[in-house]
């Protein structure tokens, strides 16, 4: 796992483009420190309580939905796109939208962006199941929401959600606490914003507020 600092939206630039033509996916963390961990891992959920919750989702959650999911690997990244604990980590294959996930929260410390070099995509019609998989591997669902396609969502699936994840195919760009603020007024420009990745009337009061209201 290789580390690269990033002091400004230039050197950011410079990191992503030595990846040149390779498959790269992002995930934007707040805390340098923080593991690689599935909120599952985090709430030390058994599968037991995993699988519950996911039944608890999938009844509730029709009336809020536009369509039906049709496979249980739709369910389940919808449910984690929606904040709900899953063996799933989501990520981007736009690095800015990773970037504006690391810095959009005030900080007191370096932040980072994880870049995984992964080329194999699951095939998800061979498990019936997320929960047959018994290694970890990228896909993308056959049907998205808004937001999933806003922020060019791809997700990881972890088998083993309470182990950390660690692969010698991640990168680490760490922005540093003194680029957070810069940075983020910069991906503003650059069309990234609350509004942008959350397309509906929550993301445009967020953004709004952010606007007029917020100092950092």
């Amino acid at each position: 796992m290789a580390d690269k600092i990033i002091k400004s939206f230039s050197n950011l630039h410079d990191a992503v483009q030595e990846y040149g033509h390779k498959t790269i996916i992002y995930r934007g963390v707040k805390d340098e420190s923080d593991p690689l961990l599935t909120v599952v891992g985090r709430y030390k959920l058994s599968e037991k309580e995993e699988r519950t919750i996911l039944r608890l989702f999938k009844e509730q959650a029709p009336p809020y939905l536009g369509f039906r999911p049709e496979t249980e690997w739709e369910w389940l990244a919808i449910a984690r796109h929606h904040g709900l604990p899953t063996r799933l980590l989501d990520w981007t294959r736009n690095p800015l939208v990773a970037a504006y996930f690391a810095v959009e929260k005030k900080h007191a410390g370096d932040s980072v962006i994880y870049a995984y070099r992964s080329e194999r995509y699951i095939k998800t019609e061979h498990y019936r199941h997320p929960f047959d998989r018994r290694k970890i591997g990228k896909f993308i669902p056959t049907h998205i929401t808004r937001r999933i396609t806003a922020q060019v969502g791809v997700f990881t699936i972890h088998p083993e959600p309470l182990v950390p994840f660690k692969s010698p195919d991640i990168d680490r760009l760490i922005i540093k606490v003194t680029a957070r603020k810069t940075l983020k007024w910069i991906l503003y420009r650059y069309g990234i914003h609350r509004a942008s990745l959350f397309p509906d009337l929550d993301g445009v009061a967020s953004h709004i507020k952010w606007m007029r209201t917020d100092q950092y």
